[in-house]
């Protein structure tokens, strides 16, 4: 199931939309066309209409409702189509990012080598040289192979599709990184494996915007989390796919980079040392885990600029991409803060 959230034109209501028959279908049109039966049903529909997480906390009972509604008010489907701005699909009550890819540290690690400490390269390309492995340095330690780590981030800065970033002007390196976004819709504490899982309602496309000069200093040198390298944006993409259309398919599932049009990166959905549910089910150890949270699974690897050796300038337009989820694309400014 795909849906999105928009602002209807010419007036200040927003409604939720599923795509269905190659056509969003506002559920607010819906709704209207069709005269209130007084069922429970109903009514919690209407009062979801406009609320993502209200609607996939209880999609057992409205989806249902739904297609019996829409199926009714068929006759004049033009009617159930409204025009609007699209919006961010929701505002996230706390946000968690994970780095699940083991090759994405490593690659990342050797590009901070390359340009903040060019001095160890020759030392690195003669031990890769003669191993045909990665320098040592740059694999996690330990306590990352024990347990899927996060960090919490700032969710007053996210932004949508199509939304401007702008970089604060200590951000010599500018990056992005591609993730795959995860929307809890299930409150958990102490969950399993599969009760993390089963948390998880819907998918999405997620850019960390990063400093990338910031991190090094923030992370390596005071051996603290990020903070000022991520805080000032992320973007989330504003369609969302339900998790029972994905995680199918996931590892099947391609990612890909744009900047300015032109392919930088691709990567895929294979490659998480920690299962999704495991990193959810990690989160809630000790604490609750509520509907309406974000997580991400941290970097797909080759999918960043510190990766890939493609950063970003003033004036650049990323697009993200990843198969059955969707895109999301975002301007940089010329302007810096």
């Amino acid at each position: 199931m795909r849906l999105k959230k928009i602002k209807i034109m010419n007036c200040e209501k927003y409604t939720l939309c599923v795509w269905k028959d190659n056509l969003w279908i506002a559920f607010k049109a819906v709704l209207e066309s069709i005269p209130n039966d007084g069922t429970r049903e109903r009514a919690m529909l209407e009062k979801a209409s406009d609320d993502l997480i209200a609607f996939l906390k209880d999609r057992d009972i409205l989806q249902p409702k739904l297609e019996e509604l829409i199926m009714l008010a068929e006759v004049n489907k033009a009617k159930l189509i409204l025009e609007g701005e699209e919006v961010m699909p929701f505002r996230p009550l706390l946000y968690r990012d994970f780095m699940l890819s083991e090759r994405h540290l490593i690659n990342s690690s050797c590009g901070y080598a390359k340009r903040l400490m060019p001095k160890v390269m020759p030392l690195v390309k003669i031990y890769e040289g003669i191993t045909s492995k990665p320098f040592p340095a740059f694999f996690p330690k330990k306590p990352w192979y024990d347990n899927p780590v996060y960090y919490k981030g700032n969710v007053l800065s996210f932004v949508g599709d199509g939304e401007t970033i702008t970089y604060p002007k200590y951000a010599t390196l500018k990056d992005y990184e591609l993730e795959l976004g995860m929307i809890i819709t299930k409150d958990i504490i102490n969950a399993t494996e599969k009760e993390g899982l089963d948390a998880i309602g819907a998918f999405c496309i997620f850019n960390d915007f990063s400093a990338r000069n910031v991190q090094f200093d923030e992370m390596r040198k005071t051996g603290f989390g990020p903070c000022k390298c991520k805080d000032f944006a992320s973007a989330i993409s504003s369609v969302v796919v339900t998790a029972d259309e994905i995680l199918p398919v996931m590892d099947t599932l391609k990612t890909r980079v744009y900047i300015n049009d032109e392919k930088v990166a691709e990567g895929q959905l294979n490659e998480f040392y920690h299962s999704l549910g495991k990193a959810v089910a990690y989160a809630s150890k000790g604490e609750h885990v509520y509907a309406g949270e974000f997580m991400a699974t941290g970097t797909i690897p080759n999918c960043c600029g510190m990766e890939n050796g493609v950063l970003l300038e003033c004036g650049d337009v990323i697009r993200l991409e990843i198969d059955k989820v969707g895109e999301l694309t975002n301007s940089i400014s010329r302007n810096m803060i």
